[in-house]
């Protein structure tokens, strides 16, 4: 197999599911590992090289983050978590490990489940609508449908944890309405994710 061809099965969201419709959970266990190498490689490459420069962080980052503190963190990790878009909440992480641990976390993670809840309400809205529901489904690809109706909440949880679409999946999951109780409670599973996330940074930052 040719490394073009390679990449578009690796990185293609289809190719989680198998023929069976089960999740392949090896190869996601695989992209997942391999999304993390890929993430605090860049951070490390990129840290080392600020410092080298005498700059520990980007200045325009973190300015944003001295002047918004608590909310503009916040607002950044809850609307990557809202919107379908190529973001990601560990952007943020290298900028706030100054912080206390409970407290990014925290922040963090309450950010993460809100975005995730109110992704999963507009999903519920639109499924009220005919046109516009069957418009999100395709968009969403054949995968995320089927990944929630075979796995239901668990769906949300695995996505939570993993490359997975997280806001792409709980916007189908409102539309294929997921009872809005369990979503919630399966959403705080970013407090986990966040957890997981500000442990690995410390050790890769060297920040205590």
């Amino acid at each position: 197999m040719k490394l073009r061809q390679w990449l578009q099965v690796l990185f293609s969201k289809e190719t989680y599911l198998k023929e069976d419709g089960t999740l392949n959970v090896r190869k996601l266990l695989f992209r997942t590992l391999l999304a993390m190498v890929c993430i605090f490689s860049l951070y490390f490459i990129a840290f080392q090289y600020y410092k080298s420069l005498g700059l520990d962080k980007n200045a325009l980052i973190q300015q944003f983050i001295d002047n918004f503190g608590i909310f503009g963190v916040a607002l950044y990790v809850y609307l990557v978590d809202l919107v379908v878009a190529p973001l990601s909440v560990d952007f943020i992480w290298p900028f706030v490990m100054h912080w206390p641990p409970l407290q990014a976390i925290f922040v963090m993670g309450t950010a993460s489940v809100a975005g995730a809840f109110t992704a999963y309400l507009f999903g519920r809205l639109v499924g009220l609508i005919p046109m516009f529901r069957h418009w999100v489904l395709k968009q969403s690809g054949t995968h995320t449908q089927q990944l929630i109706t075979r796995y239901g909440l668990w769906a949300i949880v695995i996505s939570g944890l993993t490359p997975l679409p997280f806001s792409t999946i709980c916007i189908v999951a409102g539309i294929l309405e997921l009872k809005a109780p369990y979503v919630l409670a399966a959403s705080t599973i970013r407090y986990a994710r966040m957890g997981l996330y500000y442990l690995i940074f410390s050790g890769l930052l060297g920040i205590a």
